[in-house]
Formats: C-alpha cells, structure tokens, sequence
C-alpha cells in the first residue's frame, strides 16, 4: 500500500519558524509602532524646554527622537531632513542656550549632522509607560501549525 510521503519533524519547524517570522514586526513597524505611542503621550509644541542633562534618548525615524531629561520627563523632537546619521548614532548632542533648548535656534549633533530642532513636544511619561505596557501584552500568540501525525476522527463507521 502506497502511503503520501510524510513532512518530516525538520520541515514541519522550518514551517512554523517562517511564519513566526512572517508574523513578527520588522524593525520599520516596529519604530512606527513605537513614534505613535510617543505622538499619543505627547502634549501641544512648545518653544523650548530646560536642558542640562540628557538620560537617553530614542530614535523614532528619520526625522524624530525622544530625549530623556529625567526618569518621566521625555520631548519629543522633530528636525528638519535629512539628518542621515541620527539612526545610527550611539550618541548625540543637543546645543542650549542658558540651560534651555529651542524651537528653531538649536540643533541635535548626530556625527557630523546638526539637524535643527523643528518642533518640541513635552511626553507623558506615565502614559507612555501605560501605552508600553499595553503593547506588550497585546502581542497575539502564533497558532502552531497542525501536526501531520495526528489523526482526525472520522465521521462515517
């Protein structure tokens, strides 16, 4: 008796790891994922903030970072094209006058860029921790595909 030739257990794990593949977010969605949780906790623009120390920051495009101040206290920045090498930069600058950061005078130093400061926006930081949060929990499960050895019951006798 010819039987089909069966998927081997090899196969059957390449299979589900291409579609856990297929399922997970790239870098891209996940960065624009990540700039809509920002630009959701993020207040009206205002003309500068106060600026001594950055904690971090976070790339969220071309265009748009995130900088720490404190703990809770984040800005959101827009700045003007291109500045090629923010993605990539292990660190950055911001230039301040008198302990202050602004709209259109100053810039964030990424390498050799100095990418002028478009827009400010103050971030809420608990939202943005409760949007966070959210998101990780709403990450979906991948259903694992059939096995090919189970049996189906029949319905005739």
């Amino acid at each position: 008796m010819n039987r089909p030739p069966s998927i081997r257990p090899s196969a059957l794990m390449l299979l589900a790891a291409g579609l856990v593949a297929c399922a997970t977010p790239g870098p891209a969605e996940r960065q624009a994922a990540a700039l809509a949780r920002y630009a959701a906790a993020a207040g009206e623009p205002v003309g500068s903030f106060r600026f001594f120390r950055a904690s971090g920051f976070t790339v969220l495009g071309d265009e748009v970072l995130a900088v720490w101040t404190g703990p809770s206290e984040a800005w959101l920045l827009r700045v003007d094209a291109p500045c090629r090498e923010l993605s990539w930069q292990p660190a950055i600058g911001l230039t301040s006058s008198l302990g202050r950061v602004s709209v259109r005078f100053d810039e964030v130093l990424a390498g050799r860029d100095r990418c002028r400061i478009r827009e400010i926006r103050p971030v809420d930081g608990k939202a943005l921790r409760e949007a966070e949060r959210a998101a990780r929990g709403a990450v979906q499960p991948v259903e694992r595909a059939p096995d090919p050895e189970s049996r189906q019951p029949s319905g005739g006798t």
